[in-house]
């Protein structure tokens, strides 16, 4: 794989490590081009959908990465309401249902903080029994398990038939272990939040995708591959998203990171790195094929993508 460009949001931190990311910025600023995407709030006037292109009825704000992982890039007027349903159902299952008590571990943004203080159902196994326990979120298993993916079928050529394989599992405990978080409930274990490997990815190509359209403009693609995987409406999230074999990103106090490559036949591969505080994995999603004027932009400025 080809090496990034990065660039990072910052979402917390100590002092001392805030200071250390602000003369770090400043003194990479100039050189990073990329860096502009995410550093401080933004917004960007696309007035269409960027999934199917309407300019009719209702267009709402579309959040690059999503307000519950503290988002600030924000593409304005860019989905119709048909899609932000599809994408905004997408967000709340890996949201709600994957990461919801580690989310509120790390204190990302809610709409409703009196609805993260309520109890929440959650799994445990007790004599071999499933049962469903309603806790606080501190006092549910508060971990993030982000599945690890063969390269897309597209970058590697390999045999392809649909869907997405997980191979391997990132797993971070923030504070107690599930062993402890089990006792806690009187339980032989805790069952790990409920996880889809296709929605994980397509809500992966989904940022990838609003990262591409906010550095690039709408009108940059002649294809864009991955969109109908993003809307459920294909099969084929493997030949678009998936893990490199090595990571490329450095470890820093934010929940993304993200870096852009244009490769042969113009191809635009966007790199992301989720929660690069715990080391976490990063992803390559090939968005679509970039027309060759902006290409020409991007390489006469010295930029790999």
């Amino acid at each position: 794989m080809p090496t990034f460009v990065t660039a990072s949001k910052y979402a917390g931190g100590t002092l001392r490590s805030m200071i250390m990311e602000r003369e770090w910025r400043k003194r990479n600023r100039r050189d990073d081009p990329v860096r502009r995407v995410i550093d401080t709030r933004q917004t960007k006037k696309i007035g269409r959908c960027i999934y199917c292109g309407t300019t009719e009825g209702r267009l709402s704000d579309e959040h690059v990465t999503p307000y519950g992982l503290s988002g600030r890039l924000v593409l304005v007027d860019a989905s119709c309401d048909r899609h932000a349903k599809v994408t905004s159902a997408l967000e709340k299952r890996i949201l709600r249902d994957m990461l919801f008590a580690a989310r509120a571990a790390l204190g990302t943004r809610t709409r409703d903080p009196k609805e993260r203080a309520k109890p929440h159902s959650m799994l445990v196994e007790r004599a071999g029994q499933i049962e469903k326990v309603n806790s606080v979120w501190q006092d549910h298993w508060k971990v993030i398990r982000l599945p690890i993916f063969p390269l897309p079928a597209s970058i590697d050529g390999r045999p392809y038939a649909g869907g997405i394989e997980c191979i391997s599992m990132d797993i971070f405990e923030l504070g107690e272990r599930g062993e402890e978080i089990a006792k806690r409930h009187h339980a032989d274990k805790v069952i790990p939040p409920k996880f889809s490997a296709e929605d994980f990815a397509r809500f992966v190509g989904k940022m990838a995708y609003g990262y591409a359209v906010e550095r690039y403009d709408l009108n940059a693609f002649e294809n864009v591959y991955v969109l109908p995987a993003i809307l459920g409406e294909s099969d084929d999230i493997g030949r678009w998203v998936g893990c490199p074999d090595h990571r490329e990103f450095r470890v820093r106090q934010c929940n993304i990171s993200v870096g852009f490559k244009i490769i042969p036949r113009d191809d635009l591969v966007v790199r992301i790195k989720m929660f690069p505080q715990f080391d976490g994995a990063e992803y390559v999603v090939v968005v679509g094929r970039v027309k060759a004027v902006y290409r020409d932009y991007f390489h006469a400025r010295g930029e790999q993508g």
